[in-house]
């Protein structure tokens, strides 16, 4: 429990506050396509971006879930659905972690966080397919859907990772990053 610092929570509640603001922009334009269901499927990949960055940022076990659920209490007043999106931020935070977990905490490349966007956008398009009832699509524009959502997931990871890199280069939370790796076992 060493790692888990004030500094470490307090630089978590930053990139949330952060999260926060991308994230009710990203929903607000959700809702702005959601009757284009494939332009829909692209904003999508907003919500790779913060928990890839929080991951590559501050490595620890359940930094994802904590940025989820303290951006979602951030942007609950801000968004129509109100505070449904602690919900479904942790369920987004959920599906990107889970990967993290799988190996441990052990693996950080660039390939895991591309990995386990692509693989959290492919989930969200299925659900989003059977929400919109896809079946009644034509089978070419299902695939589409899911892919589409797959891979703008995997770009804005692969973005995530790039602005937690640009900003562990310049100093940003250095002093939380050193703790973290010090406390390590």
């Amino acid at each position: 429990m060493k790692r888990y610092t004030t500094g470490y929570l307090l630089t978590v509640a930053a990139i949330a506050a952060a999260s926060a603001i991308l994230l009710v922009g990203g929903n607000w334009l959700a809702y702005a396509t959601a009757a284009i269901p494939l332009l829909n499927a692209v904003v999508v990949g907003v919500w790779a971006l913060p928990f890839a960055a929080a991951m590559r940022f501050l490595p620890l076990p359940g930094t994802v879930l904590l940025v989820a659920l303290f951006s979602g209490i951030v942007m609950g007043p801000f968004q129509p659905d109100g505070f449904r999106a602690i919900y479904v931020n942790l369920w987004f935070g959920f599906f990107f972690e889970i990967f993290f977990a799988v190996t441990l905490y052990r693996i950080r490349k660039l390939w895991l966080f591309l990995v386990a966007g692509v693989a959290n956008g492919v989930i969200w398009g299925v659900s989003y397919a059977v929400t919109i009832d896809a079946a009644t699509f034509p089978l070419g524009m299902q695939i589409a859907l899911v892919a589409i959502a797959g891979v703008a997931s995997g770009l804005f990871a692969w973005a995530g990772v790039l602005v937690a890199d640009a900003l562990a280069r310049r100093g940003v939370g250095a002093s939380t990053r050193r703790a973290i790796v010090r406390a390590a076992p």
